[in-house]
């Protein structure tokens, strides 16, 4: 660990995405195996996928997320991404991603800022009741964050509407708090990306694997713990991000 201070703002722990073959099928297998709920977080309207959140303490989530439209015309990119995405998930699952949320549009601006990249704004997620969701993300370039198996930037105007706080859900373990990330790759990579500050305070443990993330520790109200441990798709996506130029 750098013993410089890097001098960008702390963020939070913003969500994790799950990929999966079946989302239904998988978020209940979830329940059965740990006893952790979720609730219909939507579909993407950009994206052939949609995902089920699973709230956590620090208002942060699980996204388990799937392909739910296998054969719409899509431009280029996203149909290899989709393609990518079934055949990464058809025999097990994988995190596909670990994400970090600003505090203020100031901060995630200065995210933008440091990485040569933009604070995007687009639609997020269509849910069944006819709501929908904006996303505010930076730096808005997959490959310099997810194919390095790196975190990408998050706002939220109204906290009151982000997933983990807009449906109130108590698991069948209740949870205390996020107790550790298993992460793989360099940790002065990662401590240079999320600031040395955003370094020391999250529950991060690295692990002797490629970059991206490999587990999710959650301590529950009893005392205990429930380990969520899956291959990384980082350098699947960094393949796929290669290919595309």
């Amino acid at each position: 660990m750098s013993s410089r201070r890097s001098h960008v703002p702390v963020y939070d722990l913003d969500h994790v995405t799950l990929g999966v073959r079946h989302l239904y099928e998988s978020a209940e297998r979830l329940r059965r195996e740990t006893g952790l709920r979720s609730h219909e977080g939507g579909w993407l309207s950009v994206m052939p996928t949609a995902h089920r959140v699973i709230p956590l303490p620090g208002d942060a989530c699980i996204n388990v997320e799937s392909v739910i439209d296998h054969y719409a015309e899509l431009p280029v990119g996203v149909d290899a991404f989709r393609t990518w995405f079934e055949e990464t998930t058809r025999q097990a699952d994988h995190w596909m991603t670990w994400n970090l949320r600003a505090r203020s549009y100031a901060d995630i601006e200065d995210v933008a800022r440091r990485f040569g990249g933009e604070v995007v704004t687009s639609p997020g997620a269509q849910r069944p009741d006819g709501s929908s969701a904006t996303t505010v993300m930076a730096p808005g370039n997959a490959a310099l964050t997810w194919a390095r198996g790196l975190p990408n930037w998050y706002f939220y105007d109204d906290m009151d509407q982000h997933p983990a706080r807009r449906t109130p859900m108590t698991h069948e373990r209740p949870l205390l708090a996020v107790a550790w990330l298993e992460i793989g790759g360099d940790p002065a990579e990662v401590e240079e990306h999320i600031g040395t500050e955003t370094f020391e305070t999250l529950p991060l443990r690295f692990v002797a694997e490629s970059a991206g993330l490999y587990g999710v520790g959650l301590r529950t109200r009893d005392g205990e713990e429930i380990a969520l441990r899956a291959a990384s798709g980082a350098a699947g996506l960094a393949e796929l991000a290669a290919r595309a130029g």
